[in-house]
Order: C-alpha cells, then sequence, then structure tokens
C-alpha cells in the first residue's frame, strides 16, 4: 500500500510540475525573446549583465530553505509534532530574512566595485543596486518547501505561474511601447514581488501551518533540528556552485567579451535550460518521496525510484543535444531574430552540458535525503575549481566559446562524482529480501 502511495503522489506532483514548467518554460523563452528582440544585441547585454548580477549575488546569499523543510520536517510529520515543525518553519524563514538583508546590503556595496568591468554608467550602478536589493527581499523558498512538504505540489504550480505571467505581459506592453532597459528591470522586480507574495499567502493558508518565531523558538529550532545550520549552509554553497559557471559565466563574458556577447551568452543558456526545464519537476517531486523513503527505511522502493529516474533522464537527455544541434539555429532565429544567430555555437555547447546535469537529475536529491548535502558541496566545489581555471585559460582565447567548454567540464565532473557517490549508497541499502541491522541502517539515513 505505502508503494501505491508514494507512486501516486510521485505521478500527482510531477503532472502538476510538468504542467507549472511547461508554462513557466514557454512563458520564460517568449518574455526573454521580446527583450532581445526590443532592445537588440547590445542593449539586451546590457540588462543580463544588471540581471545576472543580482541573481549571482541572490544565489549566493540565499539558503536552499525548502530543502532543510522537507528534509527535517518529513522527520517530525513521521513522528507527529506540529509543534517543531513550527518552530522548524520559523528558523528557516527567519534565516531567509537575514540572508536577503546581508545580500541587499552587498548588491548595493558591490555595484561601483564591479562597475568599471562593465563600463557601467552611474545611472546603471544605482539600476545594479536596487534591482538586487528587490530581487533578493522577494524569496518564498519556506513557503515553497511546505506546500511541497505537505503534497500541495498544486498551489506551488499556480504560485509559480504568477511571476512569469507577470513578466510575460510586461514584455508585451514594453515590446509594443518600445521599452528600455529599465522598464524591463521594474517588469522583473515586480514579478519578483508578486511571485513571493502568493507563495507566502498559499502556504500560510492552505498548509494550515504557522511559524513559531522569535529568539527562543529560533534556538530551540536549531537544537531540535540536529546539523540544521549544517544542512542549509551546505545546500546554499551546493547551489551556489552549482549556478557558479552559469552567471559568472555571463559576467565573465561580458567583461572580456563585451555587453552583446555576455547577452547572447545569456540567451544560448536559458534556451538549452529551458529545453529541459518541463523535467525538472521529477526532481522536485522525487525528493520528498526519497526523503520519507529514508525516513521510514523503505530501502527496496529507495533504489528502484532512483534507478527509473536516472534511466528516464539520460534518455532526454541525448534527445535534447540532437534537437539543439540539427535546430538550434533556427530555433535562436525564429525567437530572437537573425541578430542573435551567432549565439548557435553557445547554444549548442551548453545544450551538452545541460544535458549531463539532466542525466544526473536524481543523484543530488538521493543524496539530500540521506543528509549527505556534504558530497554535493564537495562535487560542486570541485567543479567550480576547475571551472575557474578553464575560465581563466580559455576565456581570453576563445571568448565565449570558452566558458561554455568549461561548462561542459564542469557538468561531467559533477555528473561522475555524484553517480559514484549515489552508486554506494544504493549498494549499500539493503535489498527486499533484507532485514537490515540498526547501525546500518543509521548510515543509510543520517550522515
Amino acid at each position: 500500500m505505502q508503494r501505491d502511495s508514494a507512486l501516486a503522489r510521485m505521478s500527482r506532483n510531477i503532472a502538476w510540475g510538468l504542467g507549472s514548467r511547461g508554462f513557466n518554460s514557454v512563458a520564460g523563452i517568449a518574455y526573454l525573446a521580446l527583450a532581445a528582440r526590443t532592445l537588440g544585441p547590445k542593449s539586451f547585454g546590457e540588462f543580463v549583465l544588471i540581471l545576472t548580477y543580482g541573481q549571482l549575488i541572490a544565489n549566493f546569499v540565499q539558503f536552499q530553505s525548502w530543502k532543510g523543510v522537507i528534509r527535517y520536517g518529513s522527520l517530525h510529520l513521521a513522528d507527529k509534532q506540529p509543534d517543531r515543525l513550527h518552530r522548524l518553519f520559523g528558523y528557516t524563514a527567519t534565516l531567509d530574512v537575514g540572508s536577503a538583508l546581508f545580500g541587499a546590503l552587498i548588491a548595493a556595496v558591490g555595484a561601483p566595485i564591479v562597475a568599471p568591468l562593465f563600463h557601467w554608467t552611474p545611472h546603471q550602478q544605482m539600476s545594479a543596486a536596487l534591482f538586487g536589493t528587490v530581487l533578493l527581499l522577494t524569496t518564498g523558498a519556506t513557503a515553497t518547501g511546505m506546500l511541497r512538504l505537505f503534497n500541495r505540489f498544486d498551489l506551488v504550480a499556480y504560485a509559480e505561474a504568477v511571476g512569469p505571467l507577470v513578466r510575460l505581459g510586461g514584455c508585451v506592453i514594453a515590446w509594443l511601447a518600445g521599452g528600455h532597459i529599465d522598464a524591463f528591470l521594474v517588469i522583473w522586480g515586480a514579478a519578483g514581488v508578486a511571485q513571493a507574495a502568493v507563495q507566502w499567502v498559499a502556504a500560510l493558508l492552505a498548509g494550515k501551518a504557522r511559524l513559531a518565531v522569535g529568539p527562543t523558538h529560533f534556538r530551540r529550532g536549531a537544537e531540535e533540528n540536529e546539523g540544521i545550520w549544517r544542512f542549509m549552509v551546505q545546500t546554499n554553497i551546493s547551489n551556489s556552485i552549482s549556478t557558479f559557471w552559469l552567471q559568472l559565466g555571463t559576467m565573465a563574458v561580458g567583461a572580456v567579451a563585451g555587453a552583446a556577447d555576455a547577452g547572447a551568452f545569456r540567451l544560448a543558456q536559458r534556451l538549452a535550460k529551458g529545453i529541459v526545464r518541463p523535467v525538472r519537476p521529477i526532481t522536485i517531486a522525487l525528493y520528498p518521496e526519497l526523503a520519507r523513503m529514508v525516513a521510514n527505511k523503505n530501502h527496496s522502493e529507495l533504489r528502484k525510484m532512483v534507478l527509473h529516474a536516472t534511466v528516464a533522464a539520460s534518455g532526454i537527455a541525448v534527445l535534447v543535444v540532437l534537437v539543439t544541434s540539427v535546430a538550434g539555429r533556427e530555433i535562436l532565429s525564429l525567437l530572437a531574430g537573425k541578430n542573435f544567430e551567432f549565439a548557435y555555437v553557445y547554444l549548442l555547447l551548453l545544450s551538452v552540458a545541460t544535458a549531463l546535469d539532466l542525466a544526473g537529475i536524481a543523484f543530488e536529491p538521493l543524496q539530500d535525503a540521506n543528509g549527505r548535502a556534504g558530497t554535493v558541496l564537495r562535487a560542486r566545489s570541485v567543479a567550480a575549481v576547475a571551472y575557474a581555471i578553464l575560465l581563466a585559460t580559455l576565456l581570453p582565447w576563445l571568448g565565449g566559446q570558452g566558458a561554455a567548454i568549461a561548462a561542459i567540464v564542469c557538468s561531467a565532473l559533477i555528473f561522475v562524482q555524484l553517480a559514484r557517490a549515489s552508486a554506494t549508497i544504493l549498494k549499500d541499502v539493503p535489498g527486499p529480501a533484507a532485514v537490515p541491522a540498526r547501525g546500518q541502517a543509521e548510515r543509510t539515513s543520517v550522515t
């Protein structure tokens, strides 16, 4: 019965996720194409650099609170301890707010420092600082985690559609009116505010949960969720590094090759990711189920689910590379115009990196579900060091193509490391007929 329940939840959650990500992917490509057509290569590149600056800071300082909510919330739900669950929500929400304020300060102070690299005017520096601040203060990570924990993936889908809808509608208006860079930055900021507001309203009302906040609750939340601070820091750093060669790569291309190439590089990134974005819900729906299986020591289903997800994702990954290699140039011309056809090489190379990430779609959720965020962090750290070396070596020689090649190498490094770590976990967990020893079960579920 447990198996049927897990499969039913997975199917339902993936269906909601596929619908949400499919819509968001189409909308995302559409509004980015509208921005590219409206602004042209140079102005679009300048917009992209300001956008990426804010996103880069946000990804480095913001916690992946939803992972902590699911990892520890699953244990509290299994033990029927609602008070601890509420303190967990308050703990992660407090970390979200603190990291957002810290990041806003970095955005304001850092804009004048990096301005000479991108030839930013004083107005563009101010735009970068303001946009980064707005972006950082619109986080809904804890709210999203609460909804996923309670299996309200339907509400997650509706909430996540708000931002793309606002951006799409705003970009249509800006395109018709011939808007400038500032107009698109305002649109992106407004979309972030709207989406975060809807996520929190949905989490607090539909989830029927509350946040226990304050110094006492925060301290107890840390005590009741052993290792949560380490887990939160590790997943944050790991996520930051996962976007390292995407966002920092865009900034580096802009500094070396200019704004137009940075815009083309970012557009190629977005298209490469957009092709596989509808598959992302598999990971998001997989993580809560794996966490429940680890908490309940359901080792047989754990192994089956990871293997099936990996095989399916690998087949889609091969298809992604074939599509971009055959039709990539036509896709760019159709969406952004012939002025952006020169981004084809970026698109092809980055699609290979994306395919490698997709093939290992189940590896990170498996590690996180077992409390082994450190394994993911180590894998991404090794790749980040390699990326920095490759970027410094290849970018002056090959320009944006060098950054794309570096991304392929790093994706391959992460895939190999996490594949080995995941194989070790699946090898160690007992088979369906085995009776796990106490120590062995503890090693499987707790690092």
